[in-house]
């Protein structure tokens, strides 16, 4: 159970950090795609968690983010085709778990950034895995990204990709703590656990800015995401806080749910933690929100051992 750090090698050179942690006997496995300024080590009690369970878990360290990224490229994915070489970053990362537990179950497990990268993903590898769960996502609003993706590309051609831009943060995750006003930091947002936010806010790997570069690439790959092009015999679980303000405090989530149905999408199961904030795995409730999670994992029976 306890953490291996391992890397692979992309197409151009890229090495992909992974993070594992190995029960003695998995019935299934599950791979953590990250969110947005953290990293995937901060997955670790959950991990540990779901070993004791029978699950294996991996945990991809995306571009621009973890310890073994540059002060020079944190919070940038890469100068060109930054939203492919993610995706496909996480699809090597999917083969590198089949290639482990070949006969088990797969989940892959995407949390806020995480969850549009596990959509994409899911879009176009979508037959190498068997289950999906989307944490802390939001509905695709076409007309709010669009506007975005002008306003980022404006400064990107203005100050080049790699500029941060203060007016982006203010506009991203400065949003997001108004609706907990008074605040007590400047990340209340991401969860009602004071000790769990201000853990966030000590990790020098954690809350920092991210480049014009990397919210252009973002945005415009939220706005290839297209649920008509899922297989329609993949089981999707959504979850979320009802007070996490990327989800809309719930109300994009369920609308991202109706529109899924809506595709022909297996919506397996949707459920909203009544006051929880952004961070499901570390809220107040945390041990819900697992126990939710590993009941979302499907697991190899005796009789297929």
């Amino acid at each position: 159970m306890d953490l291996q750090e391992s890397f692979i090698n992309s197409p151009d050179h890229h090495r992909i950090p992974l993070l594992s942690w190995a029960p003695e006997n998995p019935a299934a496995v599950m791979v953590i795609a990250h969110g947005m300024a953290e990293h995937a080590a901060r997955y670790q009690p959950l991990a540990q968690w779901l070993t004791q369970h029978g699950v294996a878990v991996l945990a991809i360290q995306h571009r621009g983010h973890g310890s073994h990224c540059s002060d020079t490229d944190l919070g940038h994915y890469a100068d060109s085709r930054g939203w492919q070489k993610v995706v496909d970053d996480l699809q090597q990362s999917i083969v590198h778990a089949r290639k482990q537990y070949p006969d088990l179950p797969l989940t892959l497990f995407g949390h806020s950034m995480g969850s549009f990268i596990a959509q994409a993903f899911t879009q176009q590898y979508g037959d190498q895995i068997d289950n999906l769960i989307l944490c802390a996502t939001n509905r695709i609003d076409k007309p709010k990204l669009w506007i975005s993706l002008v306003l980022v590309r404006i400064i990107s051609r203005l100050r080049g990709k790699r500029h941060h831009s203060t007016l982006i943060d203010k506009l991203t995750f400065g949003s997001f703590n108004k609706a907990f006003a008074p605040n007590r930091t400047s990340h209340d947002w991401l969860s009602r656990d004071p000790q769990q936010v201000d853990r966030y806010l000590k990790d020098p790997l954690c809350g920092f800015s991210c480049t014009v570069g990397l919210w252009s690439d973002f945005i415009g790959g939220m706005l290839e995401i297209d649920p008509q092009a899922w297989r329609r015999d993949l089981p999707v679980h959504l979850l979320a806080g009802d007070h996490d303000p990327v989800g809309e405090m719930g109300r994009g989530v369920s609308r991202h749910v109706a529109n899924l149905r809506a595709a022909g999408v297996e919506v397996a199961s949707e459920r909203l933690f009544p006051g929880a904030r952004h961070e499901l795995v570390n809220e107040t409730n945390a041990g819900e929100v697992w126990e939710h999670v590993l009941h979302c994992i499907p697991r190899q029976t005796v009789s297929e051992i």
